[in-house]
């Protein structure tokens, strides 16, 4: 379920954003609610870009790319265009899905930027960067003892996520939609346990362990076929880069004082 948008938490982004200055371009919900399995005591996550004022980028003095604070139990988190299109570019799965999430705050610009960047992007670094998620949280977690419901499905979430978008071209973070998809049984209970739950509950006895272990290998295995299989071209092409460098310019003229 989304959480109710709080205004006076957008207020007090877009108040920062002005000290640089600097406008917001983009503005969603990421974390549990946008992974689809938020537990009653989640954390409220806003992610989103901002783009600085082109005369304070021409100085001695290089202007923050990145902000984060956390205001009324809320995480915030922001990066500055140019940061966040070459990482959308590059394939970083956890752009990508805040860019074609549900916004809070959308431009018209970043409707340009994020139609644009779902034409571009390649399989190489979609695979890598998705992968590279589950595996990581795999390691930390499964394998270095702490594999809560939470956890378990941070590291399926990045191998069905990987999986979906290679086999179908279209970024999808919601782990119940994905699911839909796979129909996995034990996928459906970690994720009804998780949204039931607090955030650091054990997994049942219910759940098989070595069943869930298997299940991790023969995903992984399924996601290397279907990067073989993937008609995504392997890189963003450089009419594509192009494309969107000329959207990320007419926006920086754009905001010249």
């Amino acid at each position: 379920m989304r959480p109710q948008i709080d205004f006076d938490t957008v207020a007090e982004i877009k108040g920062r954003l002005a000290k640089f200055p600097a406008r917001i371009v983009n503005l969603t919900i990421s974390g549990s609610h946008l992974y689809g399995f938020e537990s009653p005591n989640s954390d409220i996550d806003y992610r989103g870009m901002f783009q600085i004022n082109s005369t304070a980028l021409l100085g001695l003095r290089t202007p923050d790319d990145h902000i984060e604070f956390k205001f009324k139990e809320n995480d915030i988190a922001l990066s500055e265009l140019k940061k966040e299109v070459n990482l959308a570019l590059a394939g970083n799965c956890n752009v990508l899905e805040h860019f074609n999430a549900k916004q809070v705050i959308s431009t018209p610009e970043f409707l340009k930027i994020r139609q644009a960047i779902n034409n571009a992007f390649g399989k190489d670094g979609l695979m890598n960067s998705y992968k590279g998620m589950a595996i990581h949280n795999y390691h930390k977690f499964v394998l270095g003892g702490k594999a809560t419901p939470k956890k378990y499905l941070y590291v399926f979430r990045g191998i069905m996520a990987g999986i979906y978008v290679l086999q179908t071209g279209q970024i999808e973070p919601n782990m119940e939609v994905l699911n839909d998809y796979f129909k996995i049984p034990e996928i459906k209970e970690i994720v009804r346990i998780k949204k039931a739950s607090d955030e650091i509950g054990p997994l049942p006895p219910e759940l098989d362990c070595g069943r869930l272990e298997v299940l991790i290998q023969e995903l992984l295995q399924r996601m290397d076929d279907a990067y073989l299989r993937s008609k995504i071209p392997e890189k963003p092409s450089v009419e594509d880069v192009a494309k969107v460098n000329g959207i990320v310019l007419d926006m920086r003229r754009g905001m010249m004082t």
